[in-house]
């Protein structure tokens, strides 16, 4: 009964000792596919903040260029030429 008793709890042990490191195993893998997939999505999102940048400096320079419009049709009368108006220079030889 003596020996029974010591085999059921050794491999008692044994099997919470093996179900533990079994458990640390899996944890330690998922920590570090959950690190990885972190510095991904880091590296991305780095990346889509300099993609917003040049987005909005590009938004801002086209406000720029129609703010300019609006002040030199509105302000300063300026129009574009109507086709009889324009000249077309041709380009010399020597140029």
């Amino acid at each position: 009964m003596k020996g029974i008793r010591i085999y059921l709890i050794l491999t008692l042990l044994f099997a919470t000792s093996f179900t533990s490191s079994l458990a640390l195993v899996l944890q330690t893998y998922e920590y570090r596919n959950l690190f990885s997939t972190l510095d991904k999505l880091k590296i991305e999102k780095q990346e889509l903040y300099f993609k917003s940048s040049i987005l909005i400096e590009e938004v801002e320079y086209y406000k720029n260029h129609i703010s300019l419009r609006k002040v030199a049709l509105n302000s300063l009368g300026m129009r574009l030429p109507a086709n009889k108006e324009k000249v077309i220079v041709p380009k010399g030889e020597n140029s």
